[in-house]
């Protein structure tokens, strides 16, 4: 069945077909008549042993009080019958003496339709049988009937249930599939694909699926081909920028005092260029997955300590100062070289936006998160931040804050990302916000090595 349109339309029909189907199946096996009688049996019963000791105490006379009184106060006609008839002289229809004789006769208890109710007829201590018309439960009675209202809203509610469930079962299953192949490629997993968990299915959900095929396909075709294309670009920039370098050497030695300006900042601007280019590659290799993790212990306190120690060294020029805070001993397992460079990155980046006459404060932690040992390397700067609105794109490629971050400072924008890629790679999370005092704090996430 292709349409879900129709899909939903026939299994509502189907669970309102089977709940009127299990109504009238009951409402034809429970017998209104026997329904009627097993409420009165026990009252009728007891009646008629009332009527015959009265008879016997007090004969027909007495019989007809007791008579009268019982109608009076149950609201139902009865009569003692004996082989004669009614021992009170009261007058009954020929029907409801058939009755009685026949129950009297055989011992059995008998009913047949009245004039206004049900004849009941019981035999009574062998010599005797009562006759007694009961009234016909009204329409919306045997509805409410406790005895049986229990019972069909039971079955109305399991049944409902089970086809409502398996109804909604069949939707959204299919919906939750997308959706966790949704989250998968936006976590990078571009190569997600869920046609084949769909199987034989011909519905829009299947349609919508092979769509979000076709769409991620075309998506992991981009992202390859602006990979490959930034790597070979690279690639292909550092051969005539090596040949620039050799140029400028040259001309360094041909040129006289009058060029040294000039050539000073074109090779401040080839060195850029050449840091621009490594930090593309390094890029590419990260989003393709071609860098591989060592998976060996790296002790972070050493690692970040060189870090700062070489910032701090470039820092002290332009009246700025990095230093380490607080420390504990924390291994985490990777790549030293990579993990050096995520975390370098970062502290570079405080280094480059705190204001002059501040310092970059880094602080290496040990915190609990979902039940693992988790090593946190956090840095703060003292400069204007980051507007709340651009917090979660700072780890974009060549993602810039225009009042903050521009080309003045001398970034190339890859920096961050670098440190994204490199710290996921890892099993870790990176995340930036603004320190209420002043400043943009990036904090690093990294599982701890297993003892």
């Amino acid at each position: 069945m292709r349409s879900l349109f129709m899909k939903i339309f026939l299994w509502f029909w189907l669970a309102v077909t089977l709940v009127g189907a299990i109504g009238v199946v009951i409402a034809l096996t429970t017998n209104p008549r026997a329904a009627a009688i097993a409420r009165y049996e026990k009252q009728i019963s007891e009646a008629g042993r009332t009527l015959a000791d009265a008879y016997k105490a007090g004969g027909a006379r007495a019989l007809a009080e007791e008579e009268a009184r019982i109608g009076r106060q149950s609201r139902i006609s009865v009569l003692l019958f004996g082989e004669g008839g009614p021992l009170s002289g009261r007058f009954t229809s020929p029907r409801g003496r058939r009755l009685a004789g026949t129950a009297l006769l055989t011992g059995e208890p008998q009913f047949g339709p009245g004039r206004r109710g049900l004849w009941y007829a019981q035999p009574v201590e062998g010599d005797f049988a009562v006759l007694a018309e009961i009234p016909h439960p009204s329409p919306l009675a045997r509805v409410l009937d406790p005895r049986q209202i229990g019972l069909r809203l039971s079955v109305t509610f399991i049944v409902a249930g089970v086809v409502c469930y398996l109804l909604a079962r069949s939707l959204t299953a299919p919906i939750l599939q997308l959706q966790k192949a949704a989250r998968q490629v936006a976590a990078g997993a571009l190569t997600t694909r869920v046609g084949p968990l769909f199987g034989e299915r011909r519905d829009e959900i299947a349609d919508l699926g092979r769509d979000f095929d076709v769409m991620t396909e075309r998506i992991e075709a981009l992202l390859s081909g602006q990979r490959r294309l930034l790597r070979d670009i690279s690639h292909e920039l550092r051969s005539p920028l090596a040949r620039l370098n050799v140029a400028l050497e040259l001309a360094r030695q041909r040129s006289g005092a009058d060029a040294d300006k000039a050539l000073d900042r074109i090779g401040r601007e080839a060195d850029r260029l050449n840091q621009l280019i490594g930090e593309l590659v390094t890029l590419t290799l990260l989003e393709s997955g071609a860098e591989k993790i060592e998976g060996k212990g790296v002790a972070l306190l050493p690692l970040v300590q060189a870090v700062a120690d070489d910032a701090n060294f470039e820092a002290s020029d332009r009246g700025r100062l990095v230093r380490i805070v607080s420390a504990e001993d924390v291994t985490v397992a990777g790549s030293e070289e990579m993990l050096r460079r995520a975390i370098e990155n970062v502290v570079r980046n405080a280094v480059r936006y705190t204001e002059e006459g501040t310092t970059v404060d880094v602080n290496i932690g040990r915190v609990r998160k979902e039940g693992r040992q988790t090593a946190t390397v956090r840095v703060r700067d003292h400069g204007r931040g980051v507007p709340e609105s651009a917090l979660a794109q700072l780890f974009r490629p060549f993602y810039r804050v225009a009042d903050a971050r521009d080309r003045q400072t001398g970034g190339t924008g890859i920096g961050l990302a670098i440190t994204e890629r490199a710290v996921v790679l890892h099993g870790g999370t990176v995340k930036a916000s603004n320190d209420p005092e002043g400043g943009l704090v990036v904090e690093i996430c990294l599982p701890c090595a297993e003892a």
